[in-house]
């Protein structure tokens, strides 16, 4: 089984969020943040599982949480990529136009979760006003800007389910019958526990139907553009 521990796992992901900005970093060095952090905890998952499975200790599962302001475009990132690292999350209004964005997963699930999902939203918010600055008439954040957030929302969305799928289907090839755990039913033990969590705190979700604005083409197409690249980090070498 491969050394993957929390301690490990979650000091790789820090370094991924700690290099992300580095202005020093050639386009050749840089890699996608999803793609890299989901496949660090894939494995860790995977070998916790194993470990759970002999009747290893398992990680402690808790609460991972921020707030910020609360666009729908906001929301289904957050959605996505808690589900990409094996989390579920729901949403708390704290103020007007304000939310608590709440993830229930082991605590390196949720606590990358959190980080790689405040992260990716406010490059986005980033990136949709430093376009919108540079098209005449239009305010910061005001009609390109929301459509922009909207593309890049969408396109994450979709990444997030194609990282989840590709990763099962190469799993489940990989996996001997009887001797190893896929990640297919890694996701889907964790789904149960985390709803279980969910129900001891006594929390009963609704969901929300959205009353977005449609898009501006040019802004949406733009910010799917965007979505599709997030390539924002330099490649990390092993310790």
């Amino acid at each position: 089984m491969e050394d993957f521990n929390k301690e490990r796992v979650l000091a790789r992901i820090k370094k991924m969020l700690a290099l992300a900005n580095d202005a020093a970093a050639a386009e050749g060095e840089r890699e996608n943040a999803l793609r890299m952090a989901h496949a660090t905890l894939a494995k860790y998952n995977l070998s916790m599982a194993q470990v759970e499975a002999t009747g290893g200790t398992s990680e402690n599962r808790v609460l991972g949480q921020f707030e910020l302001r609360e666009y729908a475009w906001m929301r289904s990132v957050a959605h996505a990529v808690g589900e990409l690292f094996f989390c579920i999350m729901f949403y708390q209004r704290v103020q007007v136009k304000h939310a608590r964005y709440v993830f229930i997963g082991k605590e390196s699930n949720a606590h990358t979760a959190v980080e790689m999902t405040r992260f990716i939203l406010s490059n986005i918010d980033q990136e949709g006003m430093r376009q919108a600055r540079n098209i005449p008439g239009e305010s910061p954040r005001g009609t390109y800007w929301r459509s922009f957030c909207k593309g890049a929302a969408a396109r994450i969305y979709q990444r997030c389910q194609e990282l989840i799928n590709a990763a099962q289907t190469q799993t489940s090839e990989q996996a001997t019958p009887g001797t190893a755990l896929v990640l297919a039913s890694v996701y889907q033990s964790e789904r149960q526990a985390n709803e279980l969590m969910l129900r001891n705190q006594g929390v009963q979700l609704r969901t929300r139907t959205s009353r977005q604005q449609r898009p501006t083409v040019d802004g949406y197409t733009a910010g799917r553009a965007y979505g599709d690249r997030v390539q924002l980090h330099r490649q990390i070498k092993e310790n």
